[in-house]
């Protein structure tokens, strides 16, 4: 599709039983490549109420090349509880409420899990539909090569050493997956924490993925550290040990 491209959304009959009154819907929208966008999600956005935000200035541009033009609302982590009452309200009016992270799906790695759960406690009768799509997590494992099963997922790591290591030799115990988010401010210490705590995993390291410059880079047990000196946002993969894979051969 040209970038430039003018696309205007139809909205059809509903498909969704949910639509008649109050609902949240868990709206993923794309990581990087704004293409990725699902139809359903673009549906969805265009008949809510309103789109609360983690980061309004990404989703505009979404809304902006897509033509949603439904009311637009953050939903800080800083100002978290006054936005849940705020979003609580709204349901309780009887209205439709989206809800979208920065990007990919909201509940894995930021605020959206809270509001979810303070619905389904305070209002719950009122229906909680996710509507899937992009995810970094989902869209690294398909790439990485290694059985997916059993996956753990830490997201960010704690920023304390002692409770760091905590969680990488607990998660380290289990013969899966171990997938990690990180930034670009702290992806060399972290690499190195990594490798020295789980010394006989490979790792699979995916940065700005599904934009302009995605990158993977595979570290092998024993070579170099790799050096990030670009922006961007990183999620880290660290493999079952070597004598792992080769029983899955």
């Amino acid at each position: 599709m040209d970038s430039q491209q003018e696309w205007t959304l139809t909205v059809g009959p509903s498909q969704d039983s949910t639509t008649d009154g109050a609902a949240l819907y868990i709206v993923a929208t794309p990581i990087g490549n704004l293409e990725d966008v699902t139809i359903r999600a673009l549906r969805v956005l265009n008949l809510v109420d309103e789109i609360l935000s983690e980061d309004t200035r990404k989703t505009r541009i979404l809304l902006q090349r897509y033509n949603i033009q439904n009311e637009l609302k953050s939903f800080r982590v800083h100002q978290i509880r006054a936005d849940i009452q705020y979003a609580l309200s709204r349901l309780r009016e009887g209205m439709k409420i989206a809800l979208v992270t920065d990007a990919g799906t909201p509940g894995i790695s930021d605020p959206g899990s809270h509001l979810v759960r303070e619905v389904r406690e305070s209002l719950p009768e009122c229906p909680v539909v996710p509507i899937p799509g992009p995810s970094a997590l989902s869209a690294a494992l398909s790439v990485c090569g290694w059985q997916a099963n059993p996956t753990v997922f830490l997201g960010f790591l704690p920023r304390k050493p002692g409770k760091q290591r905590k969680a990488l030799e607990e998660a380290g115990s289990v013969d899966g997956v171990l997938v990690i988010y990180e930034s670009v401010h702290r992806i060399q210490k972290t690499l190195h924490f990594i490798r020295e705590t789980l010394p006989d995993r490979p790792l699979l390291i995916g940065r700005e993925i599904t934009k302009i410059h995605e990158e993977w880079v595979y570290w092998a047990t024993g070579e170099s550290l790799p050096e990030f000196n670009a922006k961007g946002e990183f999620v880290i993969m660290a493999g079952p040990a070597r004598e792992k894979i080769l029983e899955l051969d």
